[in-house]
């Protein structure tokens, strides 16, 4: 059994910011330079340091931290972190508990927020400056920069230990987890913001790991409690992350054997209204994720699970739709706190043409998606010939799956181009021969809207374009780029095509 956590301080949060970084929901250390005395992974654990005298490893003494080698040339160590919890950082703690004799004697802290497979083309931006570090202490820093950040760069100079890194804020959902397609999604999950904020018992740990966005690990990675031995039971309040409609429920108890609850009540609020009860006790099995479908459907932002009497449970999901205006607002949060590179990489999915995309990254913050789709069409207007061809440019041929775009452009260009991957070989033949003809005439890329038109649709459209005259055509293509980007920016936003 692990070690009793004291209940004033895990009973509820005291603060409404989570670790972005922490192992516990999903950081991880991806790169480092060097890790001689201990690794740079211990950065990020969930535990407080502690200190084993005498303990010894191959390398030297036993460091519950991060701990380089003695630099004996110029230069500093560093690594990389990935965020479990992509978000707005607005505190952080650097501890060098029990490192007295070999910590840093300063450090810097980098941000970023790119995709990982885009880290070697990250811009990074300092959020704290070059700063004297003391040993044996936490030293916390407020962090003023208000973008979405994914990635941390940490160099300490000239080389040392450090036991732990906190980064505290909140989380901003990728656009994915918030509309990700038709099905339910977890409106209780850390990511979207989700959190375990009071408890009726919390010995051996925190409700605030129900919400985890990982796989439980083990009996220590839940919530639990003492064993009741009067009247009673137990409870943990988690406050929604997406406010929405819930149908279901599951509740873990992975690695709870012989001390999950017996049964569970669920009880649900929502705007400041009493609990209500939404199901009766039902019973749960141990070591199991037991899955629990709701009477009806009911409207919650936060719910209250009634364990009787007593036990552990790792996870909780709350399975539902977010109401309209919560997902649209987490969405124009997303887009507003972004980098100015992510946004660059964002809008460029939609429309190639750098000053169309430059126009919408500087026109932030949006105050909704209308405004988005309105700046879109205002930035059109201002395009000149050569910012229609740079975006003309970046489109694969009709009937190709490649052309000068990101992958999430691939992505849409590849479902965009449906009909044309259904028609048979003489048509995607026919296609192929009217792209080389076009080409030749106009200099660019045919320019067509895919989405929703078969293939012989589009190659009646080629076919009769190869009469314009250039300006014409110009004009037509632009009209159709305009389409593209429209739709795709409607896709990328979660919008219907009918509505912003």
């Amino acid at each position: 059994m692990p070690s009793p956590v004291p209940k004033e301080s895990c009973c509820a949060e005291e603060s409404e910011l989570v670790d972005l970084a922490t192992s516990r929901v999903g950081g991880e250390v991806i790169w480092c330079n060097d890790e001689f005395f201990a690794p740079v992974a211990n950065l990020i654990s969930p535990t407080v340091p502690v200190w084993k005298e005498g303990d010894f490893t191959e390398h030297g003494k036993w460091m519950d931290g991060w701990e380089t080698r003695r630099r004996r040339d110029e230069g500093h160590d560093s690594c990389v972190l990935r965020l479990g919890l992509p978000g707005i950082v607005h505190t952080v703690t650097v501890d060098t508990s029990f490192f007295t004799g070999n910590f840093p004697e300063s450090f810097k802290l980098e941000a970023c927020g790119v995709p990982t497979e885009r880290l070697d083309e990250a811009e990074w931006v300092e959020i704290i400056p070059r700063t004297p570090l003391s040993g044996d202490t936490r030293a916390e820093f407020a962090i003023s920069d208000t973008h979405r950040v994914t990635h941390l760069r940490l160099n300490i100079y000239p080389d040392g230990g450090i036991a732990r890194l906190r980064v505290d804020g909140d989380p901003v959902p990728d656009l994915r987890q918030v509309c990700p397609g038709d099905g339910p999604v977890d409106l209780a999950n850390a990511t979207v913001g989700g959190r375990g904020v009071e408890a009726s018992d919390a010995h051996y740990s925190s409700p605030a790991n129900l919400v985890s966005p990982t796989e439980p690990e083990g009996m220590w990675d839940g919530w639990e409690t003492a064993r009741r031995r009067g009247p009673g039971h137990d409870w943990a309040v988690v406050e929604l992350g997406l406010p929405g409609v819930i149908e279901a429920i599951d509740v873990d108890t992975r690695h709870f054997k012989g001390n999950s609850p017996g049964w569970i009540v669920l009880d649900v609020a929502f705007a400041d209204k009493e609990w209500s009860e939404v199901c009766e006790r039902v019973p749960v099995q141990a070591h199991a994720v037991n899955h629990v479908a709701l009477p009806q459907r009911i409207e919650a932002d936060r719910v209250r699970l009634n364990i009787h009497p007593d036990g552990g449970v790792a996870r909780l999901r709350v399975w539902g739709f977010p109401q309209p205006a919560a997902a649209a607002a987490v969405r124009m949060r997303y887009l507003n706190s972004l980098f100015p590179q992510a946004a660059h990489l964002f809008f460029a999915t939609a429309c190639a043409a750098s000053p169309w995309v430059d126009e919408m990254v500087t026109s932030r913050p949006y105050p909704n998606a209308s405004a988005v789709l309105t700046a879109a069409d205002d930035a059109f207007d201002r395009l000149d010939e050569d910012g229609w061809w740079q975006a003309f440019d970046a489109h694969p041929r009709i009937g190709e799956r490649r052309g000068g775009q990101s992958r999430a452009g691939e992505e849409l260009s590849a479902g965009e181009q449906a009909g044309v991957a259904t028609a048979d070989q003489a048509i995607r033949a026919e296609i192929a021969d009217v792209n080389r003809r076009y080409e030749e005439r106009f200099g660019h890329t045919y320019i067509v809207r895919a989405a929703g038109r078969t293939a012989e649709e589009m190659l009646a459209m080629a076919t009769r374009r190869l009469h314009n005259d250039p300006g014409a055509e110009l004009k037509e293509a632009a009209g159709e780029q305009r389409q593209i980007t429209t739709r795709r920016l409607r896709r990328m936003l979660c919008l219907p095509e009918e509505e912003a």
